[in-house]
């Protein structure tokens, strides 16, 4: 049984007086009156262990080892039914081996452990199950060409107009997912370009005197394009202003 099924009305629900803390507090004491039914094993335990009796010794062993997996099912949240069925076959292991009980008195025993744990943890709430973790974030289409311009912006200061064209147009392209192919076509043609500029003027080659103009053409492309975006932005807005209108003029609404 989880938190959730829990009924309104019960002691253990939301507002009940065994919520908040004191849940907590008998999460946490959960399993001591299993660990209090698992001391006197421990006598027991080294008697055998001094007397020598080998298959003693293991049902006391074995015992002991039902309780303590009882115990992490309890302390795990992994329920009381796990817990009780683990108590049992420790009970019945301990008295089959250690106690020398016939084995229908070793399963009679077994069943009593079985149920009395299950009567002893009835309506106590099993741990709620740890949170999934978050959703990875979704990744930014953006990002490589955004971290380019970036290193672009530091190169040489002839190319800044193309450069900050790009960057604006990168910017409407975000305001706007679903951006013409083109634009991202023309954005990926002028990075490759600058980038291949960028490496040769740093290996020392010296600009011709169209290099001037190339740029200025690739400012005024990038803002062509930005135009063009904000015009189509503009026309969709248009036609769902029309289509709602003529909306409310057919349910009587205008």
């Amino acid at each position: 049984m989880s938190v959730h099924d829990v009924p309104p009305g019960s002691a253990w629900g939301p507002a009940g007086p065994w919520s908040g803390a004191p849940r907590r507090g008998l999460r946490q004491l959960r399993g001591a009156l299993l660990v209090m039914l698992a001391l006197p094993l421990a006598p027991a335990l080294l008697i055998n262990l001094i007397g020598g009796s080998g298959r003693q010794m293991v049902g006391t062993l074995l015992g002991i080892g039902g309780i303590a997996l009882a115990l992490r099912a309890l302390r795990g949240g992994h329920g009381r039914h796990r817990a009780a069925i683990l108590m049992g076959v420790g009970t019945g292991l301990l008295a089959l081996m250690a106690a020398q009980v016939p084995a229908l008195g070793a399963v009679i025993f077994g069943l009593m452990a079985w149920f009395g744990t299950t009567l002893l943890y009835e309506g106590v709430p099993d741990a709620e199950p740890a949170p999934p973790p978050p959703p990875p974030p979704a990744p930014d289409p953006f990002e490589v060409p955004r971290t380019r311009l970036i290193a672009l912006a530091a190169g040489p200061e002839r190319l800044r107009p193309a450069v900050a064209g790009l960057q604006e147009l990168l910017a409407e392209m975000e305001r706007q997912p679903g951006a013409l192919p083109e634009a991202r076509r023309f954005l990926n043609i002028q990075l490759d370009g600058l980038d291949r500029i960028v490496t040769r003027l740093r290996a020392g080659a010296e600009p011709p005197a169209a290099l001037d103009a190339l740029v200025a053409d690739m400012a005024e492309g990038s803002a062509t394009l930005r135009g063009r975006l904000r015009a189509a932005e503009s026309e969709a807005l248009d036609i769902q202003i029309k289509v709602l209108s003529e909306r409310l003029r057919q349910e009587g609404f205008a």
